[in-house]
């Protein structure tokens, strides 16, 4: 599977003219019908007995106009696994700004953020499909790594090195740290949410953002 979804979207990648993405030179009306198409198939009826022509009949193209977009299903997955993510996955958790940051208020923006993804119903279908398919097919998983937890981690190292640049924080370790903090804020929350279980109250959340501020803080706030 890796061979083929690599080389169908470099192979596109390399058509694309500079300044235009690859999905904008393809059609992106085209493209967001068969995205959206096997989005509902893959969840509604499986990634193993959906078939392209499936795909097509319900994006409303031909298989011919299919292909052009996706080399196969396998392509269309790892698409579909990297636009979810970013659609239903955590918004930005954080941007560079000019002037000093407000350590607290920071730390909880990016918290709710972070934890208002797990509230999503169609996110959690997508992280079945993802478990399901992650196993046999390890790109999966590369993909939805990158798009989802990586990307998040990486926000929150940038702001904390803006943190320590500022004396805010004394932190060693960085990714170490961008880890433990966003473990802090999701507690069992990623656990329930796989299983269907009630998710937290908007109450028990801010207590669990704000818990998980104050121990990350004792560790790594100068003293």
């Amino acid at each position: 599977m890796a061979g083929h979804g690599e080389k169908a979207r470099t192979r596109r990648a390399a058509k694309a003219p500079e300044g235009k993405s690859a999905a904008a030179q393809r059609g992106e009306a085209k493209y967001r019908q068969i995205l959206d198409a096997a989005r509902d198939l893959f969840l509604s009826d499986g990634f193993d007995t959906t078939s392209m022509d499936a795909i097509a009949l319900r994006a409303g193209v031909s298989k011919a106009t299919l292909y052009v977009h996706f080399e196969d299903k396998d392509d269309l997955l790892l698409a579909l696994v990297d636009d979810e993510c970013r659609r239903c996955g955590p918004q930005v958790l954080w941007t560079a700004k000019e002037g000093p940051l407000d350590l607290k208020k920071d730390l909880r923006a990016i918290g709710t953020t972070f934890l208002r993804a797990f509230f999503d119903r169609e996110g959690l279908a997508l992280h079945r499909l993802i478990m399901t398919c992650a196993s046999r097919y390890p790109r999966v998983a590369e993909v939805f790594m990158k798009a989802g937890p990586d990307r998040c981690e990486a926000e929150v190292r940038a702001f904390l090195r803006a943190a320590q640049s500022q004396g805010l924080l004394n932190v060693p370790d960085i990714a170490l740290a961008a880890t433990q903090f966003l473990c802090l804020v999701q507690g069992k929350i990623i656990l329930k949410w796989s299983l269907s279980l009630e998710v937290p109250s908007e109450a028990e959340c801010h207590r669990m953002i704000n818990g998980a501020i104050k121990v990350f803080l004792a560790a790594y706030q100068p003293k």
